[in-house]
């Protein structure tokens, strides 16, 4: 009795050991083929984000020039910014989505902080600065084709096995791009 058991439990080993090469054999490809998509989506959106965000910066020097440095969105802005421009370097969609969506909400705030403040929505420079960025678009389509793309990748890393898989192959998630007016 005690030698079955031996071998049932080495038979239900190996069977989920051949499960487990079975899933990641079939799994992980796909995955691999989904986030290439997000990247391949990606890589159109990036000189027109590079170039959006460098209208941002004119804006963030507007608003130390009209006295806001201090402001607790500029301070935000600053440090953004600086992310951005070391990660705008480097080929890395991963991590440059989030960063991108983060620059989007601190324009917004930007654009809320100055709508309430009567002193910075009288200052020239600065509404011009926010005006240049506002005229400094991303393609709709193009977004839209990127999250597209994050949409299917991340129906791909869900369900049980794909999730395990996708854990401990670093296929990590991608956000959707919120970019104002595309």
């Amino acid at each position: 009795m005690r030698r079955r058991l031996r071998w049932l439990v080495l038979a239900l080993v190996l069977l989920v050991v051949a499960g487990i090469v079975v899933a990641v054999v079939s799994v992980q490809p796909k995955l691999s083929d989904a986030r290439d998509r997000v990247d391949r989506a990606w890589t159109p959106l990036q000189p027109a984000l590079v170039a959006r965000y460098q209208t941002l910066g004119g804006v963030e020097l507007a608003l130390d020039a009209g006295g806001a440095q201090t402001r607790t969105v500029t301070v935000d802005l600053h440090a953004t910014l600086a992310s951005w421009q070391r990660l705008a370097r480097v080929d890395d969609p991963g991590d440059q989505a989030p960063l991108a969506n983060d620059l989007e909400a601190l324009a917004l705030r930007v654009k809320a902080n100055v709508a309430a403040s009567a002193r910075l929505s009288n200052d020239p420079p600065l509404v011009a600065a926010l005006a240049a960025f506002d005229r400094s678009v991303v393609s709709p389509p193009g977004v839209n084709a990127y999250n597209q793309a994050v949409l299917a990748y991340q129906q791909e890393r869900t369900g049980a096995v794909h999730h395990l898989v996708a854990g401990v192959f670093g296929f990590d998630a991608r956000p959707v791009l919120a970019i104002a007016g595309a």
